[in-house]
């Protein structure tokens, strides 16, 4: 039966929880992360009386949230994309901080060791210039260390972000599944699908802040329940069962830390498939910029050293000895998988730079074969052996395959360890090797104008380098004959054969070159020998100042400085790439925001509007109570 007191009175209930409603807006219209919330109203049921349907006021229906899907994708996105790009970008400007510094960097210490090493040149017996160019050297090495120690600290502090990072995610979700528990105890208490309007924004706030951890999809299921992905579609949450990340240690290697899912049966390796928010971009960093930036740092290392060492060896001290190596520095990393059975060992030596790239390797054994694959995908395949050599890429791997299971791996680092294991090993200035080992000259008392060359050293390790030997013109001097086994013009001649003379001819012997050019006379005699107590040559020297810009990488076609300025620019694109990326995302991280923003954000004049419609609704309810009141007493009076 309709009634007039209980038609206000749910006049009343309604315009007061609207009113509420309204409160709790303009309470929290600095708090983020807030939705407005707006009441709906429905008629209550209305009861059938002499003959017709009479209402009975009103209800509150619902408490809706302002909410947008797209809009709050769109924003969960973007906040995925500008943390990645942002994380890149200060991490790889650090880098390239580090390396393009004028001051800090490799490259004016290059030239600094080099124009000591000319200095050396341009008076190669004195003591003091020696004892610089040792300085100059120490003080080159200590800054290859210098860099890679503090690359080798920012690895270390990027394996313990992304561990604390995998830790946060874990907890975010978590906290979800909590707020999803929370919705369905709520639901099934009250019986009614209405959900809590500040758990789901609670809850969405959550969800943002998972993005800006990892890039996520989320699938909202109704029912107050709610599912996360990551990855390749890796489940973190389905309703209220959640799943978790760990870092754990590569087995391919140790140094590295990979992301491993715990899912419902295995645990597998998903750090590829991460390509978003902060985790995503600590993993690119390490993997496409700092470690390729080390290994190319290790490299100028390497080449630096061998390329030297080389034209060291091909020289003589000051103490009468043949040169020896100037600097040393380890070879490259072998490391077996955690997972090997096998027993199987393998050895690693760098056989040319100019084919060695930045690239680490993984060799694996499939049973019949080892196949040595190269992170930027080449790979190059050997017979199982005892032992099995395999040169591919400017490097020698001798692999024992006794013992070795299907399966097995090994991880191949050919120069992660160049920079920081580089050093002097010469520290006797008198033992650099300015002078060539060997000396020609011409009798003085040749009748011709034959002249011959300085004499350049093809292979320091033939026994009889240092041993004298001599040249002889035959009458008419149109042959000539040596007192030992040389090749003339790509014909070899055993000691005492007759050499047919043309000007301009390479003679090659006991691990030297000489040339020939001019008019010579019967009898005309060039002698070649030790360079004993050569103080002031500097023809070793000389070749030692080019090998600054001898081309000792890529082929044979980069310099030292070309290599060094390779890395500062692959660094510095990286750099900027990420910069201008995230200056981007940031763009459209502001835009999306301040559209999500103005759908479900607060406006104090729309809550002061409804402020005052509710209350003069409240009021006339209220005026509705006392005509009720009214009417009952006149009842009440008319009967007395």
């Amino acid at each position: 039966m309709p009634d007039l007191l209980n038609t206000a009175v749910s006049g009343l209930l309604s315009y007061q929880r609207a009113l509420s409603t309204t409160s709790h807006n303009i309470a929290n219209v600095n708090t983020p992360g807030y939705s407005r919330q707006t009441v709906e109203f429905d008629t209550n049921t209305p009861s059938f009386f002499g003959g017709n349907y009479y209402g009975n006021g009103v209800r509150v229906d619902a408490v809706q949230r302002a909410y947008d899907q797209f809009l709050t994708r769109e924003v969960r996105d973007t906040t995925s994309a500008q943390a990645r790009a942002g994380m890149l970008a200060d991490l790889a400007g650090y880098i390239d901080d580090v390396l393009a510094d004028p001051n800090g960097g490799i490259s004016p210490m290059l030239q600094d060791f080099f124009a000591s090493v000319q200095d050396l040149a341009d008076d190669p017996g004195s003591s003091s210039v020696r004892y610089a160019l040792l300085g100059s050297a120490e003080t080159l090495v200590g800054r290859f260390q210098s860099i890679d120690s503090r690359f080798e600290e920012l690895s270390q502090n990027t394996g313990d972000a992304i561990a604390s990072t995998v830790e946060e995610i874990n907890s975010l979700v978590l906290r979800i599944r909590d707020v999803n528990i929370a919705l369905n105890d709520i639901a099934a208490s009250a019986s009614t699908s209405q959900q809590s309007a500040d758990l789901l924004d609670q809850r969405d706030a959550l969800l943002d802040e998972l993005a800006q951890k990892v890039d996520i999809t989320v699938v909202d299921e109704g029912e107050s329940n709610l599912s996360i992905f990551i990855g390749n579609g890796q489940a973190m949450l389905t309703g209220v069962e959640a799943f978790s990340l760990r870092a754990q240690a590569d087995v391919a290697d140790p140094a590295n830390d990979v992301i491993a899912y715990n899912g419902l049966v295995t645990v597998y390796d998903i750090s590829s498939n991460l390509t978003g928010g902060e985790l995503g971009g600590l993993l690119e960093f390490r993997d496409q910029v700092l470690n390729p930036a080390r290994n190319a740092l290790g490299r100028s290392a390497l080449g630096l050293a061998e390329a030297f060492n080389a034209q060291m060896r091909d020289g003589m001290d000051l103490n009468n000895n043949l040169g020896q190596d100037f600097f040393s520095y380890a070879g490259p990393r072998s490391i077996p998988y955690a997972s090997n059975t096998g027993t199987a060992t393998v050895s690693t030596v760098v056989s040319d730079i100019a084919g060695l790239t930045t690239d680490d390797y993984r060799l694996s054994f499939d049973g019949a074969n080892w196949t040595l694959t190269s992170d930027s995908g080449s790979s190059t395949t050997v017979a199982n052996g005892a032992p099995a050599t395999l040169t591919f890429e400017g490097l020698t791997l001798t692999i024992n395959g006794a013992g070795a299971a299907v399966g097995d791996s090994f991880t191949i680092k050919p120069t992660l360890a160049g920079a920081q294991s580089l050093q002097v090993i010469t520290s006797d200035p008198a033992e650099i090797a300015a002078a060539r080992p060997i000396r020609t000259s011409a009798s003085l008392s040749n009748l011709g104008n034959a002249a011959i060359s300085g004499g350049t050293i093809v292979d320091v390790t033939d026994p009889n380098l240092l041993d004298p030997a001599s040249l002889t013109f035959d009458s008419p001097p149109t042959t000539l004959r040596a007192d030992v086994d040389v090749v003339a013009g790509g014909v070899p001649y055993v000691a005492g054969a007759a050499i047919p003379y043309t000007d301009g001819m390479l003679i090659d012997g006991n691990g030297w070159q000489v040339s020939l050019e001019g008019a010579p006379q019967a009898g005309d005699l060039f002698s070649i020998e030790a360079n004993l107590g050569g103080a002031g040559d500097n023809r070793n020297a000389l070749e030692l100042v080019g090998v600054q810009q001898l081309g000792l990488f890529d082929g044979g076609v980069a310099s030292l400085q070309q290599d060094y300025a390779t890395l500062v620019g692959f660094v510095g694109a990286k750099a900027l790439g990420a910069n201008l990326e995230s200056d981007a995302q940031q763009a459209l991280l502001s835009q999306a925001t301040d559209r999500k923003l103005a759908k479900v954000s607060v406006n104090l004049d729309e809550e002061a509007a409804d402020l005052v419609r509710f209350q003069q609704a409240y009021e006339a309810n209220a005026r509705l109570v006392t005509t009720a009141q009214t009417l009952f007493e006149t009842l009440l009076d008319s009967v007395r």
